[in-house]
């Protein structure tokens, strides 16, 4: 069965847990490319349908032009584009999706930034 976005309840657990697997290793993947190319560590969450989420929070990169460099790297590592949507409650929404055909697996490295702070 191929790894989609359609709702889980309709596939079977054991599926769910083989899409993690793949996700795990695509982030293995990743982390040994990331280290070659000295990009700066994300916050990685593995959905439980096997989405794989990197993340350049507010926390550990605290200044907005920060987040924004390292979306832009970790982009530049699959040749991917950033897209950038302000947000009418006051966010800058950071997004750039992937989709590795080779093993199935996809998800996107990710930002929000609150313009509303004094150093956005």
């Amino acid at each position: 069965m191929p790894q989609t976005d359609t709702p889980t309840d309709t596939v079977p657990a054991a599926t769910l847990r083989a899409w993690q697997k793949r996700a795990h290793q695509q982030l293995a993947e990743f982390l040994a490319r990331a280290e070659r190319a000295d990009l700066p560590p994300l916050r990685w969450t593995i959905s439980v349908n096997g989405n794989l989420i990197g993340e350049a929070d507010g926390l550990n990169y605290p200044a907005p032009a920060e987040q924004r460099e390292v979306i832009r790297r970790w982009a530049s590592l699959l040749d991917m584009k950033v897209d950038t949507e302000h947000t009418t409650d006051g966010r800058e929404e950071l997004y750039a999706g992937w989709k590795n055909a080779k093993n199935g697996t996809h998800g996107c490295f990710r930002a929000t930034i609150f313009l509303h702070r004094e150093d956005a």
